[in-house]
């Protein structure tokens, strides 16, 4: 008799922050979901020398090793290229999942009709202004009660594809794979549906400054704009008008359209406006680095990102 094929494949991508890492294969092991159900994969970034993270062991799982691999993008490829469900969901080192987590992913992906379906997201980090700020900042279209339906854009690094939609994409993914808003205007154009499933949580830990939330979202998106450049053919002349449109038009519009969002869901009101000083610097961090993309190139944002993303440590 065939072992049953999982439904969903968790992956993850992990470097020197073990403890939260071992945190979200542990809430993984603590899934209401059958044993049958999940393979959770492992892309393990850190040295050698450091001792494996352990893979809940009711679920089957793969534990790949790429020490000092530099590129997020290509990490996360590979990862996804080693999965086999018919759903690939990644996690963040930093974000656990609810216990009805992979239910409820299932459920969403139900009716077979969804390219990508994304989650909601709650504060992880001990409750204070600065953390429930920070994921205002991060994820604040997706915070839970998350508006829940059809969307054209979901949330970065924590969000679920299904494999049609990657194999569809082929390479492509690959290329853009580091920054999910490219992969998702690639469904756009296709006129493939997405969505926000808002009973999908996930408990996300926040940068402990913000210097560091800004230093990741100016290297988040000074990748995001040379992969859209280059993939639309831009010449320098548009690379500078989208350049300094984004500078001066993009953090109050992104201010704008979250204030939309919020007006219907009023019990985050208090928080998104005593969040505004930090949304705005953030949105201005990532405006500078997308600019920055367009004028100058990628540089070392691959390998900065990374050192941001998967070597800082959070607030518990």
């Amino acid at each position: 008799m065939q072992p049953s094929r999982p439904a969903i494949s968790v992956v993850m991508l992990v470097a020197t922050n073990r403890a939260n890492a071992q945190g979200v294969l542990d809430a993984l092991g603590r899934q209401s979901c059958a044993d049958d159900l999940l393979e959770i994969v492992v892309f393990d970034c850190a040295d050698e020398s450091v001792s494996a993270l352990k893979i809940p062991g009711r679920f089957s799982g793969k534990y790949l090793r790429r020490p000092r691999l530099y590129f997020w993008r290509v990490a996360r490829a590979l990862a996804a290229k080693e999965s086999t469900a018919p759903i690939v969901a990644f996690l963040e080192d930093h974000c656990e999942p609810h216990a009805t987590w992979a239910e409820r992913l299932l459920e969403a992906y139900s009716d077979g009709r969804w390219a990508a379906v994304g989650y909601a997201f709650t504060n992880g980090s001990r409750d204070s202004w600065w953390s429930r700020s920070a994921l205002m900042a991060d994820y604040g279209f997706f915070v839970h009660p998350a508006e829940g339906g059809p969307a054209r854009l979901l949330a970065g690094n924590n969000v679920s594809y299904a494999r049609w939609f990657l194999a569809e994409l082929g390479e492509h993914f690959g290329k853009f794979a580091g920054v999910d808003f490219n992969v998702q205007q690639m469904a756009n154009v296709r006129g493939l549906p997405m969505k926000v499933a808002p009973d999908v949580l996930v408990v996300h830990r926040c940068y402990a400054s913000l210097g560091e939330l800004c230093a990741v979202n100016f290297y988040y998106l000074k990748i995001l704009s040379v992969a859209r450049a280059r993939a639309n053919g831009w010449s320098f002349p548009i690379r500078l008008v989208w350049a300094c449109g984004v500078v001066t038009l993009v953090p109050a519009l992104r201010l704008l359209r979250l204030a939309k969002s919020i007006s219907r869901r009023p019990e985050l009101l208090s928080t998104f406006l005593a969040s505004m000083p930090v949304m705005l610097l953030v949105y201005y961090a990532a405006a500078f680095g997308e600019a920055t993309g367009y004028l100058l190139g990628l540089g070392d944002a691959e390998e900065k990102f990374l050192k941001w993303e998967l070597n800082t440590p959070r607030i518990a």
